[in-house]
């Protein structure tokens, strides 16, 4: 979906992915159609994301000393996995949940 969603890109992106997932929850998933399968929104938010949980975790330890724009792309990457406690729900036991799973741990510890 995005390569490493940034700026307006990110917000669009976040909007997306909270309308998808409200609907998922709201009308069940439908794995004949990508937008409202949660596998591919599992797959389009981990695309969209550039830091792994553990990049992320790290870079948050002492966040206040980062310039500016790495702290606005780690604020990115929380917008970006607001919807991940609802989703890892609907997804099977495998990688893919796993790594979400991580980003849900990783979440609160973001600016």
């Amino acid at each position: 979906m995005l390569d490493h969603a940034e700026g307006p890109s990110a917000r669009v992106a976040q909007q997306a992915f909270m309308l998808r997932m409200w609907v998922i929850d709201r009308l069940g998933p439908d794995d004949t159609d990508p937008d409202w399968s949660p596998e591919a929104l599992a797959s389009d938010t981990l695309d969209a994301l550039a830091f792994t949980p553990s990049q992320a975790a790290a870079l948050a330890e002492g966040w206040r000393d980062l310039p500016i724009g790495q702290i606005r792309e780690l604020r990115f990457h929380k917008n970006l996995t607001a919807h991940l406690e609802s989703l890892v729900g609907y997804l099977a036991p495998g990688p893919v949940r796993e790594r979400l799973v991580a980003w849900t741990a990783t979440r609160p510890l973001l600016p």
